[in-house]
């Protein structure tokens, strides 16, 4: 799999060859008509929730798979017709381009179904060898769950009369957990910092619940979903520094039900029944950082409305600062 054909345009197209005669990319580089010009790519798969803007005179083989980016979403029953859609255009040399609105989870998910039943690969090999293409790819947990399912059926996967009767995969996330309760964030010794709300003082999480990611450097800088492990090589690397301006963190255990809804994005208010304070906003398609990096999913929090504390190191010192923190 060459990824070295490049483009006049490559500063601004925003996908990635991932494959011969295959590209993934987000909404934007469906948009990019000089790059995809100078590409030759003649076929666009499209895995959105709405019709993107077309041009008049649209000249491009098209397909449409209409789909949020939700842990409910049933892609798998899309496979075979996108992958026949694919491999007509590859049997005849022609370039496709594979897109959702980030390029991380829906038109990832395509890709590696593609790649799974062409090469006969494992979910894990063939996301392994996406992400060597495009770092920022991240099926969610639901389309995860697919991929492995089609792996398991040999790649030709029929929904029988039994398995419309089961539970879908966010059914069967929420059952398995019982959310009636705030649960607070796990401490550990690695933990130096906790975020409180400022008018209630309830713990929302700690720093190890932070999603960090280096400062970016531009609008089609997309390329954030890091690890801290892997932001901080990066910055040894390139000398890039954490991005600090912004709170993005992993989905709160009190905030369950952000993937059973019908909406992509919602405000994330405090888990204190008696507080409700308002305190930031999730993004399931993403959201990007002031420093212009792409961050998906996204579960913001404001600054001017949380604290940042320190962990008490012994029992003494955090009944203490529990009856100070109690609200007058």
């Amino acid at each position: 799999m060459d990824n070295t054909e490049t483009t006049n345009s490559e500063n601004v197209f925003t996908a990635d060859k991932i494959d011969d005669h295959i590209w993934l990319g987000d909404i934007d580089s469906s948009a990019n008509h000089q790059a995809l010009n100078e590409l030759n790519i003649t076929h666009i798969l499209t895995i959105l929730h709405f019709d993107p803007e077309r041009e008049k005179n649209d000249r491009y083989i098209r397909k449409h798979v209409f789909s949020y980016d939700t842990h409910k979403a049933d892609l798998i029953g899309e496979f075979e017709s996108c992958y026949k859609f694919i491999e007509q255009a590859v049997s005849k040399n022609q370039n496709v381009l594979i897109h959702c609105h980030a390029g991380m989870s829906r038109s990832a998910t395509i890709a590696c179904a593609y790649l799974m039943k062409k090469y006969n690969l494992s979910y894990e090999t063939a996301l392994e060898q996406l992400k060597a293409k495009r770092p920022c790819v991240y099926p969610n947990p639901g389309f995860a769950h697919q991929l492995r399912l089609y792996h398991s059926k040999k790649y030709s996967y029929k929904p029988s009369k039994s398995d419309s009767n089961k539970p879908s995969t966010s059914d069967q996330v929420v059952a398995e957990n019982n959310f009636d309760d705030v649960i607070p964030p796990t401490k550990n010794d690695t933990c130096s910092k906790e975020y409180k709300c400022k008018i209630c003082r309830q713990v929302l999480f700690t720093d190890a619940d932070l999603e960090t990611h280096i400062a970016g450097i531009g609008r089609f800088d997309h390329y954030s979903r890091s690890s801290a492990f892997k932001a901080k090589i990066n910055a040894e690397v390139k000398g890039n520094g954490y991005c600090e301006q912004e709170i993005f963190t992993t989905q709160p255990t009190w905030l369950p039900d952000v993937y059973d809804k019908d909406t992509q994005n919602g405000e994330i208010e405090c888990p204190n029944s008696k507080c409700q304070a308002k305190l930031g906003r999730y993004s399931l398609v993403g959201e990007k950082c002031t420093c212009a990096k792409w961050i998906n999913p996204a579960f913001h929090f404001h600054r001017s409305k949380v604290d940042e504390c320190p962990i008490a190191k012994n029992d003494t010192i955090e009944k203490l600062l529990l009856q100070r923190s109690v609200p007058v």
